[in-house]
């Protein structure tokens, strides 16, 4: 019997710098939803944090842009290994 290990989920913000990891959901109202998917940031993409802080950098698709967390947006990581 192979026993499966799932990686962790944890919030966006406590990304280090050059984790990496796969949005596994985003909870926010319907409007920031869309916004963020606009971005590239959706549930299945790959992300990488850059710089952390307020805001923070996030590397989505070849592309990079500040993020700033937000009490009524939360975006869920599922941790992957970084890339250095």
């Amino acid at each position: 019997m192979s026993a499966s290990i799932s990686a962790p989920i944890v919030p966006l913000e406590v990304l280090r710098t050059n984790e990496c990891g796969c949005v596994a959901e985003i909870i926010a109202s319907d409007e920031w939803t869309h916004r963020l998917g606009e971005l590239g940031l959706r549930e299945g993409v790959n992300v990488r944090m850059v710089r952390t802080g307020e805001p923070c950098i996030l590397a989505v698709a070849g592309h990079r842009f500040t993020f700033r967390c937000d009490p009524s947006t939360m975006v869920l990581i599922k941790l992957t290994e970084s890339t250095g």
